[in-house]
């Protein structure tokens, strides 16, 4: 079956102005998200086959030379905004040497149109397999389908140039003219569509689901810190605190507070504030065990759960953080040595009646407040 190539033509220029137009209309040069240079990518796909669509009207110069740049430049831009949006440096010399490659073969190439199908097969195929292939690097740290669209279109590209560059070698004559319709051109364009719809699609859905990745992180860590807030927190108290009863099981909490939190913010600034804040976090969780769950409860004090730890584990635990902090060193942005203590509040399960989750805390904070009247840098229960 034939399709009218001229038509193909016109349609994936629709296609991919269409294309063009809604990606710039959301690509944000801050963002660094690889939209602007999909945009230009698709700004370039565009010229290719509008110059293909005047071909016979311009120079062979402009509508096959220029128009095999522009689509080398397409696949360069892609590869550019895939290692963007994957937070990678692009080896541009890498990445833009087929464009030059392109104008050379593509000029020396002029008169022999079935060479210049076989060359372009091949420069395209390599620049469509270096984008695979980026994207495989990287495959596990890309959450979603959206890379899986882009891997097919890719691979339906590289097949149906492949396909072009055989039937090219077998049937010299369909070679003719770009514009007639034959076989070869019928399936390497309508291949050329399907692979266009494919990875426009790809790019647009790894977008959107890294931005639903980082809403869902958002809603869940706190934003100073990292570690979880207070809404998970309180989701996680809910589900241990149902296990524990149901299981017949010990569960403890700790509420951590910094102590004189307000003299660093005054003495050494809020920046500094965010740093001793950090800082604490990440000492404190790196004495956690992999069944506690540790976050930030909200300004200077932090929750830490303990699953199937009473009482006495519990206060050997707070001890062990308390200690912790107190012999480390904290720095302010100015480099300036902070010392800080922290005092913890304990309540275990098996002290109270039946207990909710806000009981457990409200122990916890009436706890803390007594190591606080006490002095400070203690643990109370």
């Amino acid at each position: 079956m034939n399709v009218h190539v001229p038509t193909l033509f016109l349609l994936l220029t629709a296609i991919s102005a269409t294309l063009t137009v809604s990606i710039s209309l959301v690509a944000r040069a801050q963002t660094r998200d690889g939209m602007v240079y999909w945009a230009w990518a698709f700004a370039f796909h565009t010229a290719g086959y509008f110059l293909y669509i005047l071909r016979g009207q311009v120079s062979d110069v402009l509508s096959i030379v220029l128009a095999n740049m522009a689509f080398a430049c397409h696949l360069a831009l892609i590869a550019e905004g895939v290692l963007q949006f994957q937070h990678r440096k692009p080896p541009r010399a890498l990445i833009w040497s087929p464009v030059l490659i392109v104008a050379v073969v593509y000029s020396w190439l002029l008169p022999w149109q079935t060479a210049r199908f076989i060359a372009g097969s091949v420069i395209f195929s390599a620049q469509s397999a270096g984008i695979v292939a980026i994207l495989l690097q990287r495959r596990k740290d890309t959450v979603g389908v959206g890379q899986h669209f882009m891997l097919t279109g890719y691979f339906i590209l590289i097949a149906a140039l492949a396909a072009q560059a055989v039937g090219t070698l077998l049937q010299t004559e369909v070679a003719a003219s770009l514009l007639l319709s034959s076989p070869v051109t019928t399936l390497t364009f309508m291949a050329a569509t399907i692979s266009t719809l494919l990875v426009c699609l790809g790019l647009i859905v790894m977008t959107k689901e890294r931005a639903d990745e980082r809403n869902r992180t958002l809603a869940m860590r706190d934003e100073v810190t990292g570690l979880i807030n207070r809404r998970m927190l309180l989701e996680s108290l809910t589900q241990h605190l149902s296990a524990a009863k149901r299981h017949g099981q010990p569960l403890s909490v700790l509420l951590l507070d910094i102590d004189f939190f307000k003299r660093v913010n005054d003495t050494y600034g809020h920046l500094s504030g965010d740093k001793v804040l950090k800082s604490i976090a990440c000492v404190l969780e790196q004495r956690c065990r992999k069944q506690d769950y540790f976050g930030r409860f909200g300004g200077e004090e932090f929750l830490m759960i303990l699953p199937n730890t009473d009482a006495e584990g519990a206060m050997t635990m707070a001890e062990a953080l308390r200690s912790a902090v107190e012999a480390h060193s904290f720095e302010a942005v100015s480099g300036e040595s902070v010392a800080i203590t922290v005092s913890i509040g304990l309540c275990a399960l098996s002290q109270l009646p039946d207990p909710r989750c806000d009981d457990l805390i409200g122990a916890a904070d009436k706890a803390l407040y007594r190591a606080k009247a006490s002095g400070r840098n203690r643990v109370e229960a």
